[in-house]
């Protein structure tokens, strides 16, 4: 079934000095994977790593054929590893998730029915009721990023209640669409990709996820923080610019509340 030329599901997942950890996480990835009844292929793209990363995942899926590896001759960030592999990708639905498996791959289960009635994205939500949260960030870490939700909200996006988690799901054509048009590689790129998908008018789906905090993250947090603020600016200067193309629909939908059966 992998050796499909255009795979069910791709997954993308973009690293930078992993080194102690993407063993584990792709371990379990590919155990998650091989039980399933459909086609995949697993993206690493690396980000310029100065680590033994790409030499350590290599050894872990060495004998899984739908493997591959897009090596950044240097660190550029998290949004442009996201960019190239999301591109690159060949599945007909397309997943990026982070390296850490803080949100467990097994919580894709629930994505595939809104995915199948044909919604454009279908992204995991932290902060909606039935998240749970396995173990939290840290305290300042966790409401600065309640303060740049809410501030994306008011500038750029439309009722999401959680930009910035890092699994979110895709068609093949409206991943092409989105990520042709991202600009923005630092820690904004979340933003910027979904500021993108509603003004495209493309259907946006939340679902609640199981998440925990994995430590050793690459964040530094006033840095970024910085960086991300001044990304929103940079999405509404690019947008009068025109850089992100015509609306294709008058009135783009927003995210749809989670349906209560």
């Amino acid at each position: 079934m992998v050796n499909e030329e255009r795979p069910r599901l791709s997954v993308v997942i973009p690293m930078y000095n992993e080194e102690l950890r993407i063993s584990s996480s792709l371990h379990r990835l590919t155990e998650y994977l091989r039980g399933q009844h459909y086609s995949y292929e697993v993206l690493l793209v690396d980000d310029g790593s100065s680590d033994r990363s790409i030499e350590v995942a290599k050894q872990e899926l060495g004998e899984v054929p739908s493997l591959r590896v897009l090596a950044s001759d240097r660190n550029y960030g998290k949004g442009h590893a996201v960019r190239v592999g999301m591109l690159s990708a060949k599945g007909d639905y397309i997943l990026f998730t982070d390296a850490d498996l803080s949100t467990p791959i097994e919580e894709l289960d629930k994505f595939w029915p809104w995915l199948e009635q044909d919604y454009d994205a279908v992204i995991g939500s932290r902060k909606m009721k039935g998240a749970e949260i396995v173990r939290h960030q840290p305290w300042l870490r966790e409401n600065m990023g309640k303060v740049f939700t809410w501030l994306t909200n008011r500038l750029i996006t439309r009722n999401l209640t959680d930009l910035t988690c890092g699994f979110k799901s895709f068609s093949r054509a409206a991943a092409q669409d989105i990520f042709s048009r991202q600009t923005l590689n630092d820690w904004s790129f979340d933003a910027e990709v979904l500021f993108i998908a509603q003004r495209r008018g493309l259907r946006i789906k939340e679902v609640p996820v199981r998440w925990h905090d994995e430590r050793g993250t690459k964040v530094r947090l006033l840095r970024d923080v910085a960086r991300s603020l001044q990304g929103l600016y940079k999405i509404r200067a690019n947008n009068l610019r025109g850089l992100y193309g015509r609306n294709v629909r008058p009135n783009p939908q927003p995210a749809q509340p989670e349906r209560k059966d």
